[in-house]
Order: structure tokens, then sequence, then C-alpha cells
């Protein structure tokens, strides 16, 4: 081939790439959210003592649910993420009569303890985004619905009833459960007692009642491919959920909702700060 067959062929090489370049940015992105547990900036484990507000304690459980996943575009425009089909459940009414609702929102059940939880959103259209908006609970009839009406391995149904109170408190928003150094020896102290006792080490925070879900705005610009599967990398800091929470006070430790507004208020106030989001990662399909 003489030289100058070569322009023509490495103009028509660049326009079929440009070609494929713009088709892919017309193409969705396959998201996925990457939730990562960590204790003051640090990988969380499951029973691993860990500095909380001037005292050591550790979680054996930690789990929390995450619905009304929206993703900011640069353009303005809100993208929600909503579940792939909408679920018929029976749920209760304000006057708490039976009535059939729909649940078309997506929720994501987080294991913290687990360490990581990667929870499938869907496909979302590529470009540039700001940041993303998400509740920490259950809201509205969705929290009144009948959890053995939703089918198998859906976030709201019976597998999470450790996450559910009954039809009328709901679902539990946030769930820790682990022990407390309550004598001060550096060491957490068994669940001896009743809960609440002042020499019980039984931590309990459980957070739920629709006016105490929480709205959480990350604000970090980043960019979606079309095309590809990506993961939304967020990371959520179980000590600073708790901070600022007395817990040399014994009727703090053993936290249901009922009866100890001051403490989930804390939690509510830390629950912005407590989320960050690390941008995406991603690999091909």
């Amino acid at each position: 081939m003489t030289l100058r067959h070569l322009a023509p062929l490495g103009a028509l090489l660049l326009a079929l790439t440009l070609t494929a370049c713009d088709s892919n940015s017309n193409e969705p992105t396959d998201l996925r959210l990457d939730l990562s547990a960590t204790v003051d900036g640090a990988a969380f484990a499951a029973g691993q003592p860990f500095a909380v507000n001037g005292t050591t304690g550790q979680l054996d459980i930690a789990q929390l649910y995450l619905s009304g996943i929206t993703l900011l575009h640069e353009d303005g425009r809100e993208i929600s993420i909503l579940a792939d089909e909408p679920v018929t459940v029976r749920a209760q009414d304000e006057n708490q009569t039976e009535i059939q609702h729909s649940v078309s929102e997506r929720y994501v059940l987080v294991d913290a303890d687990a360490g990581r939880t990667v929870a499938t959103l869907g496909e979302v259209p590529a470009g540039r985004y700001t940041g993303v908006r998400f509740l920490l609970g259950v809201d509205g009839l969705d929290n009144r619905a009948a959890m053995e009406d939703f089918p198998a391995g859906h976030p709201l149904a019976a597998q999470a009833s450790s996450m559910h109170w009954n039809w009328n408190a709901g679902y539990v928003f946030l769930r820790l459960d682990g022990l407390l150094d309550v004598d001060g020896d550096g060491v957490v102290d068994p669940a001896t007692g009743t809960p609440g006792d002042a020499a019980s080490g039984q931590w309990r925070l459980h957070v739920g009642g629709s006016p105490n879900a929480q709205t959480v705005t990350l604000d970090q610009d980043f960019e979606l491919m079309g095309g590809e599967m990506q993961d939304l990398h967020v990371q959520l800091d179980l000590a600073r959920l708790v901070q600022g929470i007395d817990y040399t006070a014994p009727a703090n430790r053993f936290c249901m909702t009922g009866g100890c507004q001051a403490v989930v208020d804390q939690a509510k106030a830390n629950t912005q700060a407590a989320f960050t989001l690390h941008g995406v990662h991603g690999h091909d399909m």
C-alpha cells in the first residue's frame, strides 16, 4: 500500500472510532450501589471493638434501609431509581383501614455488619452528575405495608423481619446492636440483667417512625459512561452515626425509638455527615 492510501484509511478508522464513542454515549449505564462500612475512616468489622464517644463499643448487627435514591444530573434533571416492577400489597392508611397499595420505590437493605453491600440499581442515563440524594428510612404507606405480602427476595419481605415491628410502627430504618464498655476498663461488657440496667453492656439503637426518616444529599461530581457497568461507591461511618450520644447514661444505651427521642434526634442530626460519596468505579459489561 502506498503512503497516499494511508491518510484516507486513517481518517476512516478515526470516523469509526468517533461513531462508536457517540453510540456508547447514548447507551444507558448499568448502575450498582457499592456501600462500604467504616468506623472513623477504617474498615468496619462486626464484633471488633472501636472508640465510641470516649468509651469502647462493638457492633454485631448494623443494618439500615435506603430508599428514594435519586441521581442529580448536571442539566438539572433528577433521575429517580425505581423498582423494576411495582408490587401491590396490603397496607393500612392513617385510619388503620386496610387498603391495596402499590410499592414502586427501589429499596436497599444495607447489611453494614457484612462490611460491604452491593445492590443493583438498574439502567440509568449516561452523563455527568453533580451528586446523589436518598432517604435513610421507609416513607409513607410503604412503611405501613404488610411485610408478608412482598415476594421473596424483596428488601421489605419477610426475610427482613428483624427490621420490622408491626403494621402500625412499620420498619426499623436503622438497627445497631452490640456491646459497650460500661465499667471503664476499655473492654466491652456482657449484656447481663435487664436492658438499660447500669451494669449491662447491652447496646441497642433502633430508629423507626416516618418522622424520623432522614434525607441525605451527597454533592460530588461524577460521570457515568454509557454501555458500561459502574458502581456508585458510598461509605458509611458507623461511629459518626452515634457521635455525641452520651453513653455514660444507662438509659441512652438501649434506645428503641420510643421514650428516647433525644438519642434518636442526635442520630438523625449525624446522618448527613456519616455518608460520603467516593465517586464511581466500573468495569466492562
